[in-house]
């Protein structure tokens, strides 16, 4: 009964010490932790750096929450702003000027934004010359007299929109 007395202590013995070299271990792993915590704090007090820790976390989390919603309303309505005012209706019209010269060089191209504001661009081909003009448009419409060429480039550019809405904005080639 010795023998058997003897391992059981043994084994008694190799039990504690595992439980020592863990709980050993657990202290340094959490002693670590302290000290990381501790570095935090300006007078070693780690209750009040936790503290002041978990305010500023509180303080920033109501920041994000109340300022997203403001944030993202003026993005949105600074987008919509850029979106009516940038130029997207486009309308062209090539043609003839004159009798005498073929192949619809001249053009009329109509450029808008949302708003129906831009310019008409009109170039003029002749054998001898071609002549630029750029004409203002408010509110879909000109300041002067246009040409018929102009006035179809500038409804084929204020219908642009219109027509690709219409067809679901499958419609790209026109």
């Amino acid at each position: 009964m010795n023998i058997d007395n003897n391992i059981l202590l043994l084994a008694a013995f190799g039990i504690i010490i595992a439980l020592i070299v863990v709980c050993f271990v657990m202290n340094m792993i959490n002693t670590s932790k302290i000290n990381t915590l501790m570095d935090y704090s300006e007078d070693g007090d780690m209750i009040t750096a936790l503290k002041d820790y978990y305010d500023k976390v509180d303080d920033l989390s109501k920041t994000i929450t109340n300022s997203t919603d403001a944030v993202l309303m003026s993005r949105l309505t600074n987008c919509e702003n850029d979106a009516n005012i940038s130029l997207k209706k486009i309308g062209i019209v090539n043609f003839n000027a004159y009798d005498d010269v073929k192949g619809d060089l001249s053009f009329a191209l109509a450029v808008l934004n949302g708003n129906n504001d831009g310019i008409i661009l009109t170039s003029l081909y002749g054998h001898n010359s071609c002549n630029t003009y750029v004409r203002e448009v408010n509110s879909g419409v000109a300041n002067v007299k246009l040409l018929k060429e102009e006035k179809d480039a500038l409804d084929s550019a204020k219908n642009n929109i219109k027509r690709i809405e219409e067809n679901g904005g499958d419609d790209e080639d026109e």
